[in-house]
């Protein structure tokens, strides 16, 4: 990596930092929405002092040349709660990197273990296991695809330039067996498990009323988003959150977040996005998962060559069924509008 300069340091970050490390953050991603990275700062600066200590800046005399962050986020594990971190990538000004100015901000990234990182870049995930302590490989995120009859009529009208119009979101979409999608528009109305996680993985991400709404109802992009709740036999069963997306210009239903008490409900989720695509002429549904799916089910899913790098830098817990989602890396907010 190179010889550290001199009169560099490297600092904590605490919220006296937002404003300056926002305009930095501006200056390295010029083409990001301004109002996504302040919302992930304000996670930050949202978490307890110790939580900011997970957050580093990195100085040239008082010019910010780096940085690599972290947001508070909860574990179920045991059926309870433990805290944990969600690191985002790190970053260095392009004309100083070859410096060794990540290895210092791989050096006190090795001061907790609890963090999970979703979307490593492929740079990054060659230098981080020489620099960071027990790097742990984890099973990619993988990434489906699901088409149905309306995708000739979409790629005529993307060939016409045709304008994209709002999504219609069905308030109630039956399925058989008396099970149906409910719209909500309150976080209370959802109906939660009496106990603290919603499946029975060995370890779950935390969903609880305060995530959710924090995460698509109290956020700046509030109207993208459609949450369902899944009921079966009178009860809730699950939920879905889903929204419409552009990609290079192709329109898409995508399943942004899901969990239901049965795994075998889960892909029921990719079935309300189909549902919810083919009333607004819509001729694919995307959704990002960990899990594996088959190609054969209802509806038929595609896992496309695309995977999302993912890694922890805990040893000791067993994440092979976590259930990761698009909620949980910032292909959510980055990469489609």
């Amino acid at each position: 990596m190179g010889t550290v300069s001199t009169g560099i340091t490297v600092v904590p970050y605490s919220p006296q930092w937002h404003s300056r490390l926002l305009d930095y953050m501006k200056t390295v991603y010029p083409s990001r929405d301004v109002r996504y990275l302040d919302w992930w700062l304000s996670n930050m600066d949202s978490g307890e002092e110790g939580d900011w200590q997970r957050c580093f800046i990195v100085l040239e005399g008082e010019e910010i040349i780096g940085c690599t962050t972290a947001i508070p986020i909860e574990l179920v594990r045991d059926g309870r709660k433990t805290g944990f971190y969600l690191r985002g990538n790190t970053i260095i000004s392009p004309d100083k990197r070859g410096r060794g100015v990540s290895k210092r901000l791989y050096d006190r990234v090795n001061s907790y273990d609890n963090w999970l990182s979703v979307g490593i870049t492929d740079i990054a995930w060659k230098i981080q296991p020489k620099y960071v302590n027990n790097f742990t490989p984890l099973r990619p995120i993988n990434v489906y695809v699901a088409l149905n009859g309306w995708i000739v009529t979409q790629i005529v009208r993307r060939l016409l330039k045709k304008d994209s119009r709002a999504v219609d979101w069905p308030g109630n979409i039956g399925l058989p067996h008396g099970e149906s999608f409910v719209l909500i528009n309150n976080i209370n109305d959802l109906g939660f498990p009496e106990e603290v996680g919603w499946t029975t993985d060995n370890v779950e991400l935390v969903r609880d009323g305060s995530y959710l709404q924090k995460r698509f109802f109290d956020i700046y992009c509030a109207e993208w988003y459609a949450l369902y709740k899944y009921v079966k036999h009178e009860k809730t069963e699950g939920f879905a959150v889903l929204r419409r997306i552009s990609y290079r210009g192709v329109e898409m239903v995508s399943v942004v977040d899901y969990r239901f008490r049965n795994r075998e409900d889960e892909r029921k989720a990719f079935r309300l996005a189909q549902k919810v695509a083919r009333r607004n002429r819509i001729g694919l549904v995307f959704g990002m998962s960990s899990r594996k799916y088959r190609f054969f089910g209802c509806p038929f899913l595609i896992e496309t060559p695309k995977k999302l790098n993912f890694a922890t830098g805990n040893k000791d817990i067993d994440f092979s069924d976590l259930l990761v989602t698009s909620a949980d890396s910032d292909l959510d907010f980055v990469y489609y509008r």
